[in-house]
């Protein structure tokens, strides 16, 4: 007979283990259906260099990330290789990862039951595994910013106890906090946020703020050598010549992009929250004032923190400054909204078990909403640069005698995928505006093909270019792809 005792001690292994091996299987499967797109290809091409200097001196060009994932990516392309799914490979583990750390910080403030469906949530939704399967920062970012934020938490509760903190930890947050911060500048933020809040909890003492300046001081030494680079990106206009002032309906559609951009699953989402928020108040205004627990002992209260405070920071800077709020960014806070949630549904005045069935309702309805309301790995959402290039050379052996023009902001995003597909084929000239068409017209006129391709991606070119080749040229054929085209002329 199945000893009850036993499933009981290891309920949280027999639930977290299928957890995880849902969350990989969502995150493996498919890593090369999709195009790289624009960015990705610019983590190929900025880590696609001979050597590491030559990786670090291009980061340091106004690309406005610091260089610990193009250093990752370096070797990643150096010895294994560079395909989609080899790239996009250390984002799924990342991610797997990611579920594992969530649980773990649910346990830690909470426990197991909010960690394990705060994990759920994690393996199934949209936002955390589009960024697992894709070659940018962004899940490695998440992972570190969780992993720093358990070591915190374990560091501030001791400290502000008076316990001993064990070297360890503080080795593994500092270490965490280090990588975190070099591989997305909204990781220096997360840090910069945590010594704050953990500044402002310790302020009454003294001998655990030494202990806080002591860590915070080597994590800025490990950063002084880009602190240079890092102002002078920051100080640049480029930050503000695409990203467009956040609206006041700002933080709904950030709280909507961590729930699969869907209205209709905030419609039970924001209820839990608003519950979690009223019975949260009832007890405080129960609670004597001298009896309220602090900070640290009340692990909604930081989530909630954590949640708003980075929002809310940004989206100052962004009305005030320049607009520099880009929901992808604000991923280092999504932990605290899927714990939230999580803690919401224990929260629930009905029985373990009825609070179960509403977890499995819940995660099932998530996961149906990724798999069949966004069609997730069912339909082209990635700019199909890759689509747009094989094209080009399924149809080249028709019209021999051809140059490409290419539209896009750098010719290597184009050659990656002329190379991938065996073609010697090459961009030529990138033009695309008004002012290029002089450009163009003289190439045409030394080159004299017979044929060209145009291939636009991630940019549109102005009506005025298209107009010109029109006007010059015989259109024989237009294919669209998604935010990419290919137009074919013939001279």
């Amino acid at each position: 007979m199945l000893n009850i005792t036993f499933i009981k001690k290891r309920i949280k292994i027999i639930v977290l283990v299928p957890i995880l091996a849902l969350g990989a299987l969502l995150r493996l499967y498919g890593l090369e259906i999709q195009s790289f797109w624009n960015d990705e290809l610019f983590s190929w091409s900025y880590s696609n260099y001979d050597s590491l200097i030559e990786v670090i001196d291009k980061s340091a060009r106004p690309d406005v990330h610091p260089p610990g994932y193009h250093i990752f990516l370096y070797f990643v392309e150096r010895y294994i290789g560079d395909s989609e799914a080899v790239l996009r490979f250390p984002s799924a583990i990342a991610g797997i990862f990611s579920i594992l750390a969530i649980f773990l910080i649910g346990q830690k403030l909470y426990s197991y039951r909010e960690g394990l469906i705060a994990a759920s949530f994690m393996a199934i939704l949209w936002c955390p595994i589009y960024y697992s399967q894709e070659a940018r920062a962004n899940s490695m970012l998440l992972l570190f910013t969780l992993l720093a934020a358990y070591f915190w938490i374990d560091i501030v509760i001791n400290l502000n106890t008076g316990k001993k903190v064990s070297y360890y930890v503080i080795l593994a947050y500092i270490t965490t906090a280090i990588i975190a911060s070099y591989l997305h500048y909204y990781g220096v933020y997360f840090i910069v946020l945590q010594g704050l809040l953990a500044t402002l909890v310790l302020l009454r003492r003294r001998w655990a703020l030494v202990y806080l300046f002591a860590i915070y001081a080597l994590i800025l030494l490990a950063y002084v050598p880009w602190i240079p680079t890092m102002v002078s990106q920051l100080s640049t206009s480029v930050l503000a010549d695409w990203i467009t002032a956040p609206k006041l309906t700002a933080f709904y559609s950030y709280i909507k992009f961590l729930f699969n951009r869907s209205n209709k699953l905030l419609l039970i989402v924001l209820p839990l929250y608003g519950f979690l928020f009223l019975i949260n108040f009832y007890r405080y205004r129960k609670t004597k004032v001298n009896q309220i627990a602090p900070l640290m002992a009340s692990p909604t209260l930081l989530l909630t923190l954590w949640l708003i405070v980075p929002f809310a920071i940004a989206f100052f800077i962004s009305i005030t400054y320049k607009p520099i709020l880009l929901n992808r960014n604000l991923i280092i806070s999504l932990p605290a909204a899927y714990l939230l949630l999580a803690r919401a549904i224990t929260q629930l005045p009905i029985s373990r078990t009825g609070q179960t069935l509403v977890t499995f309702s819940i995660t099932g309805f998530f996961l149906y909403h990724l798999l069949f309301g966004l069609n997730y790995y069912s339909r082209p959402y990635k700019e199909q640069f890759r689509e747009a290039v094989g094209f080009v050379v399924s149809e080249k052996l028709h019209y021999e005698d051809s140059v490409v023009i290419g539209y896009v902001m750098d010719p290597a995003l184009l050659n990656y995928y002329f190379k991938k597909k065996g073609s010697e084929q090459r961009v030529a000239v990138i033009a695309g505006q008004k002012e290029d068409i002089s450009i163009v017209s003289e190439y045409i006129q030394i080159e004299n093909p017979n044929f060209i391709w145009y291939i636009s991606g991630h940019i549109e070119p102005s009506p005025e270019f298209i107009e010109f080749l029109d006007q010059h040229f015989t259109r024989i054929n237009h294919m669209p792809f998604k935010k990419a085209n290919v137009w074919l002329f013939e001279n």
